[in-house]
């Protein structure tokens, strides 16, 4: 009977309160968005959902944002009440990166969408972020206009040389769900030809492109994250008392010995003489050093 009494007392606690603070965090594919979703998740009252939704849930822009906005509601049930949901993740946690960290041809992906278990907040108020790249900037011009959003960036040359080492869609020339969720991204990507940096470096561009309108404090580096992952983590989570991450060290994995390139000067060449987006974000000296480290390390 008790039981029973604590669950209702509970379950009113949360219907009175839930102007929880719902955020939404997107950005480049491979910008580290794993790792910061992780990050996040160790603070008090904040849990940040890695890629929690199934693609039948994106099939166009209407019913897509409708089913991001009952999910926020069925996740902050679950976990308050269970302290589960649904996210990609292995062994029933959250971990760093999605892909092995070892040497082979292509890096497998590691993680699978499956319940995993977290602190149950003490409060229904709590922070509650759901991240996704490619779906999420897809869907970015609707999305602004009634969601807190954070997108995260990184050194250009990083990422096309981690496009190179894995398998996702990105890898392969392609964003998935750009037909569903953006046909005009998607019309203009397949009249490009069938030359996989050309389009890669539209792609790149494309997704720095949407990111430009965003206030300074909405844009997380890769390379800040990584020096300074205290005040990144401030940033975006507001308002959540922190007491715990001043002595988190990260490594910086640009000059990832995984990400060796098979013609990493053509990449760079290209790359350098491109005019996308990017370099609203970044230098070309930036890249022109991350160049000289990688070759430095495991040259061609």
């Amino acid at each position: 009977m008790k039981l029973v009494w604590n669950l209702m007392k509970r379950y009113r606690y949360w219907k009175e309160h839930l102007s929880g603070h719902n955020i939404l965090l997107t950005g480049i594919p491979r910008s580290g968005t794993t790792l910061l979703c992780r990050l996040l998740t160790e603070l008090p009252e904040v849990i940040a959902l890695n890629e929690p939704l199934d693609h039948k849930f994106f099939t166009d822009p209407i019913h897509s944002e409708q089913s991001i906005n009952q999910h926020f509601e069925i996740f902050r049930r679950d976990l308050f009440f269970h302290g589960r949901a649904l996210a990609r993740g292995k062994d029933g946690r959250m971990v760093d990166n999605a892909f092995a960290e070892e040497k082979v041809a292509t890096r497998q992906r590691v993680i699978t969408r499956q319940t995993i278990l977290f602190t149950p907040p003490k409060s229904a108020d709590f922070t509650l972020i759901m991240k996704h790249c490619a779906e999420f900037t897809l869907l970015l011009p609707q999305l602004r206009r009634s969601h807190e959003i954070f997108a995260q960036v990184r050194n250009p040359l990083a990422v096309l040389a981690s496009w190179h080492s894995v398998n996702v869609a990105v890898s392969r020339g392609r964003v998935a769900k750009s037909a569903r969720l953006n046909p005009t991204f998607h019309g203009q990507l397949n009249q490009l030809p069938d030359d996989l940096l050309t389009r890669q470096l539209f792609i790149l561009s494309w997704y720095f492109e949407q990111f430009q309108e965003f206030n300074s404090e909405r844009i997380i580096r890769y390379e800040e994250l990584i020096a300074n992952p205290d005040a990144v983590i401030k940033r975006v989570a507001r308002g959540v008392p922190i007491a715990t991450t001043e002595n988190i060290k990260l490594e910086n994995k640009n000059n990832n010995v995984l990400y060796q390139h098979s013609n990493l000067s053509a990449v760079v060449e290209r790359l350098l003489a491109s005019e996308g987006a990017y370099w609203d974000f970044y230098e070309r000296q930036d890249v022109i050093d991350l160049a000289n480290k990688m070759k430095a390390d495991y040259g061609e």
